[in-house]
């Protein structure tokens, strides 16, 4: 027995049909609206005894279709009928079969759309010109508003697909009736044929035994044709032989279902019609192969299990476990995302668009598998193959497609990413870049094996940065162009989701970058943001910048930092005339309080008047004042008095105010601070730091003050320092 479900097929549509003046309150639920109507009596009266009324109060919200009174009569409902369980539960499916899940309004509807009843079968639509109907039933008033649903009118009870079975010559009508002897024609009810049987064209129908078809078939036309036998044309159906009926979708016989048969001498009576199978889908049918069950675990673990048990049509080339086995595919390892992409890929290369029989296919042709990847097939006498697989089960139908069981595993075509010149020359905005590196010669570097990151600044970034590649054309010069470029070079690997705040890494020029990532997930590398992250080559990876990054400028020592400021003039030559020039160019660190050119004017130093040894000591005293061992930046002290050790080994006092820094007992104060050299860091200062004079005084008389505090004895004394 064999069930042949109506697969119509159901959207919601716009409607069309003259409406039947139904009013409702929007605020009542959809039974009271509709015992409120005045022409579903026998709706609700239906409901009420299938105990489905409260189920349509309930929250739904539901979308019925709601035949009226004289659609009842039509139908021949007699509800005293339905009173034992069996007819009641036929009752539920009946009206069930007018609900739909969910509020479905006329502007939601298209044309040839389809969508589940409550009772698990297919409603479809049909628009034309001047009606719509649901199935054969005409919509007469839609959008009849309620507070859990909505209503549409229809004029006939909607009739739930009916079993149809097919069996031996013993049948009798409404079912098919066969004989073998001749032709004739069998009146049946309206038969739906359910799209999950397959129809099947016979390649020379006029010649096959067996024939059925509308009423008025001819057998010189194929266009209706819906069975197959496994007689041979010149001998019909013997004894040891069977046929099979194949419907085609949608198939339908609404008068007359007409046979046809071609006798033949050894044609007997006495043979057996095979129902048709009804389909399942790809999936299903795997499981059910037992040789498939690595097929069907990984199409679950890709997440591609719901696609292949979608309307498709697909074709499947199906390896078998022994195959999964051969190619060492263990799903444990596909983990990631990006394992498990791979695995998506794999499957679907397997998978093409279209239900493809054995006898599509030819020799050397080729089709594009769901992957976008291509496969060829091989057809010869021996059989056919797929790449380099064998198809040792053909045509094995589902609902939604074929299988062919294939012995291999395909493995997509690995696609050979480009190195990172060749990718950034294929961007269109990086002209520049790319000019750059071939005048840089570093082409070749960056298609070495890296792997590498590179910061690519666009071609508006060039232009922004005023480099113009004309002007390196000395080897100086084009060695500064490599210094910039390689500073857009880490070595290694570096996605964007590897980049944390404040990370900082080390450039192949040798100079350090520092990534800052905004609470956005904006990514800086300097200055310069990253507009496009993770663009993928054979050899690393290219992040897109809006702004060429500029190494750091090497840093010179103290004096010479303090050489190139042009308002230590003074300071230098004074740093020079005291021999101190060799020190301060030492490893250090040293911390240089710097006074300006005006400072040392202001404080009255006379260099040609120190050009002495004597003048010398004192020069190099003062200047030593103003050096402390180390590396004191500004961000290092405190607000307050902090005493320090300079290089004289005198004390400075360094008091740090809300209003800045100064220094000394001069409270000279800092004008510019944390001035970075190679060895150290210069702070300016707008005084010269006079040291403190030895503690160590003798005097030559006793100096007597009087009470007033103004006389003195003797009136002139002379102290020695």
């Amino acid at each position: 027995m064999q069930r042949k479900t109506v697969s119509l097929l159901v959207a919601l549509l716009l409607f069309s049909a003259i409406p039947l003046n139904v009013s409702a309150d929007e605020t009542d639920d959809i039974p009271t609206n509709a015992s409120s109507t005045g022409v579903h009596d026998s709706l609700v009266a239906a409901l009420t005894h299938a105990d489905l009324v409260a189920t349509l109060q309930g929250d739904g919200p539901f979308t019925v279709f709601a035949p009226t009174d004289q659609a009842f009569a039509d139908a021949g409902i007699d509800l005293s009928n339905f009173d034992n369980d069996e007819a009641n539960a036929t009752l539920v499916d009946i009206l069930t079969y007018h609900v739909v899940s969910g509020s479905v309004m006329s502007s939601d509807l298209v044309d040839a759309g389809t969508a589940d009843a409550l009772n698990g079968d297919k409603l479809s639509f049909t628009v034309g010109t001047s009606e719509v109907k649901v199935n054969d039933a005409v919509v007469t008033s839609p959008d009849v508003i309620s507070s859990n649903g909505v209503i549409h009118v229809i004029d006939k009870v909607l009739m739930p697909p009916v079993d149809i079975y097919v069996s031996d010559g013993s049948m009798s009508e409404p079912y098919f009736q066969f004989y073998s002897d001749s032709a004739g024609t069998t009146t049946v009810d309206e038969l739906d044929i359910t799209n999950n049987y397959k129809f099947q064209r016979l390649s020379n129908p006029s010649a096959h035994p067996f024939y059925v078809g509308d009423s008025g078939y001819n057998s010189d036309s194929s266009d209706n044709l819906i069975i197959a036998g496994d007689g041979s044309s010149s001998a019909g159906i013997s004894d040891a032989e069977s046929f099979t009926l194949f419907f085609r979708d949608g198939f339908s016989v609404s008068d007359t279902l007409s046979y046809f048969c071609t006798v033949h001498s050894n044609m007997v009576s006495d043979f057996t019609l095979t129902a048709p199978v009804e389909l399942v889908d790809i999936p299903t049918v795997a499981t059910g192969t037992g040789i498939h069950t690595s097929l069907v675990a990984a199409v679950v673990q890709a997440e591609l299990l719901e696609t292949l048990q979608g309307d498709g049509p697909f074709t499947v080339f199906a390896p078998t476990d022994d195959a999964f086995a051969d190619a060492g595919i263990d799903l444990s390892t596909f983990e990631t995302d990006e394992e498990i992409a791979a695995l998506a890929d794999i499957l679907t290369y397997h998978v093409v668009a279209g239900s493809v029989l054995s006898s599509d296919l030819e020799d050397k042709t080729t089709v594009t598998a769901v992957n976008g990847d291509s496969l060829a097939f091989a057809v010869s006498a021996d059989g056919v193959m797929v790449n380099d697989a064998n198809v040792v089960a053909a045509d094995v139908l589902a609902s939604n497609g074929v299988i062919h069981v294939i012995d291999k595993v395909l493995m997509p075509p690995i696609e050979i990413e480009p190195d990172i010149p060749t990718v950034a020359a294929r961007t269109g905005v990086h002209t520049a870049l790319v000019a750059a590196l071939t005048q840089a010669d570093l082409v070749t570097t960056l298609q070495g094996d890296g792997p590498f990151t590179v910061f690519a600044p666009t071609d508006d970034a060039f232009a922004a940065a005023g480099i113009d590649l004309t002007t390196f054309d000395t080897d100086e010069e084009i060695a500064a162009l490599v210094d910039i470029l390689l500073f857009h070079v880490y070595s290694g690997a570096v996605n964007a989701a590897d980049v944390t705040d404040g990370l900082t890494v080390t450039m192949v020029n040798g100079d350090e970058a520092t990534f800052t990532v905004s609470t956005d997930g904006t990514v800086m590398v300097g200055d310069a943001t990253v507009t496009s992250a993770d663009v993928i080559a054979s050899n690393g990876v290219i992040h897109v910048i809006d702004e060429v990054l500029m190494p750091p400028a090497d840093l010179g020592d103290i004096p010479t930092v303090a050489a190139g400021t042009e308002i230590h003039t003074s300071l230098v030559a004074a740093v020079v005339q005291a021999g101190l020039l060799e020190t301060l160019q030492s490893e250090g660190p040293f911390t240089l309080f710097a006074p300006t050119d005006e400072a040392f004017a202001a404080a009255g130093i006379d260099l040609a008047a120190l050009d002495t040894p004597e003048g010398k000591a004192i020069l190099t005293n003062i200047l030593l004042y103003h050096v402390v061992p180390g590396t004191i930046m500004s961000s290092d002290l405190t607000v307050g008095v902090t005493t320090v050790t300079a290089a004289n080994e005198d004390s400075l006092m360094v008091h740090v105010t809300d209003s800045g820094v100064m220094v000394g007992t001069e409270m000279a104060m800092v004008t510019l601070a944390d001035v970075p050299a190679s060895n150290g860091v210069i702070h300016v200062i707008d005084k010269v730091l006079t040291p403190p004079a030895d503690n160590d005084v003798t005097c030559d008389v006793t100096i007597g003050i009087s009470s007033d505090g103004y006389a003195f004895s003797p009136a002139a004394v002379t102290i020695d320092v």
